[in-house]
């Protein structure tokens, strides 16, 4: 919520760090033929929307009853971690099932790795050789071609965006996403206009954007009707109650989805995936927007239906976004042979219960260097990389250019995050750091503001991120 802070500009100005590396796991699938018999598949990505404040998650205040609904016919997961704390990295990982680090779309503001990897293959482009009609209908710019994510669908509706390039992206590659967005309310009545004439098997991938700020609002009416908060006691209290309203509002019209697909008879027949792409700091380790790691921003809700599946399941094991397009294609039945290689693992053993799963680690990571200026308070700022791993009730943030303000959570006995161990337990650090190294995910450079100074780069050097040759 809230726009970026830009000294003697109108528009948003974000340091942004990235890698340079050449990775495996961007690499293009056989096609498959057409098969008329495999269930179809409807994806819907929440932006910033924290599973904390969904009724479903245990949240006092009814918020999501049509999700609630979702999950009483599919699976609850628990622990889902996002790749990023921020939208367009987050949804590449989504569709691909790759880390940032292997499908390249690093930052949201920059002038280099910005967009997907043209070489990775996602999750459209795997469904469509397969004989998928794919579509998509997202609401917001950071979700559109300009970052790749149209890569592999036939209709990929972003109907929205007034502005000129230049007023949205700046010269330095800052984005102003300001009024280029659009309402629940617009993006369903696209998409059911779509699924109207959609052929079987059809990929739907709707992605909606109202949690995340307030430039774009519910209908005054329905505020009024459904604001918790009438009088609140500050402006705090009051954007709260406003995120609250309108991630009602979005539950409002995913119903829609649902009611037409089961008037139809054939909800039960889709695979069906719910995922938010990161959360929002509300407030919350003094932090109001998004784009750092802890888990109010990157432990997402999860909810999965599946053909043949039981219903009211809820699972804690640990799981990753990067393991929803290999779940899918493992649902939909296409063979292992025309399926990329993926970081992320399928979870379609935990949907039953039948098979022991997979034990995970989860990687995320923010590497913008931020200043955003909040309704809620002055600004937050963030003036280092972040890089985190999950393993069991352990967390580590690496803090790339402070190493020593990194930090270290037990969240099975500290989950909101307030003790930091970082100082008490060096065998877990070098633990978890030695996983951060392996994954060779180091940013180089500094996109648009010229090359990392020479102190940086000799730190780096030092913490064996970058090779003393170069």
């Amino acid at each position: 919520m809230g726009d970026v802070d830009v000294p003697n500009s109108r528009v948003w100005r974000c340091l942004c760090i990235l890698t340079a590396l050449v990775v495996a796991g961007c690499e293009r699938s056989a096609p498959t033929g057409p098969s008329a018999d495999r269930p179809s598949v409807l994806l819907i990505t929440l932006d910033t929307t924290r599973a904390d404040h969904l009724s479903c998650y245990g949240y006092p205040q009814q918020t999501s009853a049509n999700l609630d609904r979702l999950a009483q016919r599919g699976t609850l997961f628990t622990a889902a971690i996002a790749q990023a704390a921020v939208t367009p990295v987050s949804h590449a990982s989504i569709l691909t099932g790759l880390n940032p680090y292997n499908h390249g779309l690093r930052v949201m503001h920059g002038t280099t790795e910005n967009r997907l990897r043209d070489s990775c293959t996602t999750l459209a482009e795997t469904l469509g050789a397969a004989g998928y009609q794919t579509a998509a209908f997202v609401s917001a710019f950071p979700v559109t071609a300009r970052f790749g994510l149209d890569q592999g669908f036939e209709t990929f509706d972003a109907e929205f965006i007034d502005d000129a390039p230049e007023q949205i992206v700046s010269a330095t590659g800052a984005v102003n996403t300001g009024r280029n967005q659009r309402r629940a309310d617009e993006t369903t009545d696209r998409a059911l206009a779509w699924l109207a004439q959609a052929r079987r098997p059809f990929f739907l991938w709707l992605h909606y954007f109202d949690p995340h700020d307030p430039l774009v609002l519910p209908p005054r009416e329905y505020i009024q009707q459904h604001n918790a908060v009438p009088q609140p006691r500050d402006q705090s209290e009051a954007l709260r109650a406003i995120y609250d309203v309108e991630i009602r509002y979005m539950d409002l019209h995913i119903g829609r989805i649902l009611d037409r697909l089961a008037l139809n008879g054939k909800l039960e027949e889709v695979v069906t995936v719910v995922v938010a792409d990161h959360g929002e700091g509300l407030g919350d380790h003094d932090w109001w927007t998004h784009g750092i790691l802890y888990q109010e921003q990157i432990r997402v809700p999860l909810l999965i239906q599946a053909p043949g599946k039981p219903g009211g399941r809820r699972v804690d094991n640990l799981v990753r976004t990067i393991d929803i397009m290999p779940t899918i294609c493992d649902l939909v039945g296409l063979p292992a042979t025309v399926v990329p290689r993926l970081d992320g693992q399928s979870l379609a053993p935990l949907l039953s219960g039948s098979a022991p799963d997979a034990a995970r680690r989860a990687y995320s990571d923010s590497v913008n260097m931020l200043v955003y200026r909040t309704p809620a308070k002055t600004q937050d700022v963030k003036n280092d990389m972040l890089f985190a791993v999950v393993d069991g009730p352990w967390k580590y943030i690496h803090h790339l250019l402070r190493s020593d303000e990194s930090e270290l959570y037990n969240l099975q006995d500290d989950p909101a995050e307030q003790k930091n161990l970082y100082a008490t337990h060096p065998e877990q650090v070098a633990r978890l750091l030695a996983d951060l190294r392996e994954r060779e995910f180091a940013p180089r450079e500094q996109p648009g503001t010229g090359s990392m100074s020479p102190e940086d780069i000799a730190r780096l050097k030092a913490l064996g991120y970058i090779r003393q040759d170069e």
